[in-house]
């Protein structure tokens, strides 16, 4: 009953007067007895307190009304298995509450492809890439839109191509989270501009030259 009336107390702030005058709440009696004022009788199913029932006289009326089952183990979400968190090949950044993680890379060859591929453990990040060709901070030019990422049903995996070389800079960001730290499970490489004849994949360690 308390969470009804505290329901109740919300939305009053949120309907009109007209709306909140036609609610009506029950216990466990008196409905039926409404629901015949509104419904004929041959139409409310038995089991609502009507006289419809299937053609083998279940008052169910299960032929026409879906009712509510237990939902197959097979189809809970929380049974999917993080994809990078069990791989051996992948790094792992745990990012501090109200902090940021960055790391920079500098990428020496035009034409590169930048990819990424990340997973958290739970909950969400913001993410983007920065570049600047000089290496001061105060020239900065977003190539990736911050965006925040919840990768609960899979990997956030992507790739810019580095139009021209210098620094950049991938930025992990949860400033927002004044409570929880988050962990970061990511793969980044480098894929070499196809000009270079030997097209290598080269996996990227923080501040490596390409």
């Amino acid at each position: 009953k308390s969470y009804i009336n505290f329901a109740f107390s919300i939305f009053k702030t949120i309907f009109s007067s007209d709306v909140i005058d036609k609610l009506k709440f029950y216990g466990s009696s008196g409905w039926k007895e409404d629901f015949l004022k509104i419904i004929d009788a041959d139409e409310l199913p038995a089991f609502l307190g009507g006289n419809k029932t299937d053609p083998d006289g279940n008052p169910l009326c299960k032929t026409f009304v879906r009712h509510v089952q237990q939902i197959p183990e097979s189809y809970y979400f929380n049974n999917r298995k993080k994809l990078l968190s069990s791989s051996s090949h992948l790094k792992k950044l745990t990012v501090q509450r109200s902090s940021v993680e960055e790391m920079r890379f500098n990428i020496t060859e035009r034409g590169s492809l930048l990819e990424w591929e990340f997973e958290l453990k739970n909950r969400d990040i913001d993410f983007a890439i920065y570049f600047n060709s000089s290496g001061e901070e105060s020239k900065l030019v977003e190539i990736v839109p911050r965006q925040r990422f919840d990768t609960y049903y899979g990997p956030e995996k992507n790739h810019v191509k580095c139009e021209n070389p210098g620094i950049y800079t991938i930025v992990f960001d949860n400033t927002y989270s004044w409570v929880y730290s988050k962990e970061v499970f990511y793969r980044i490489i480098v894929k070499e501009s196809q000009m270079n004849d030997e097209n290598k994949r080269i996996e990227l360690n923080e501040n490596s030259d390409f």
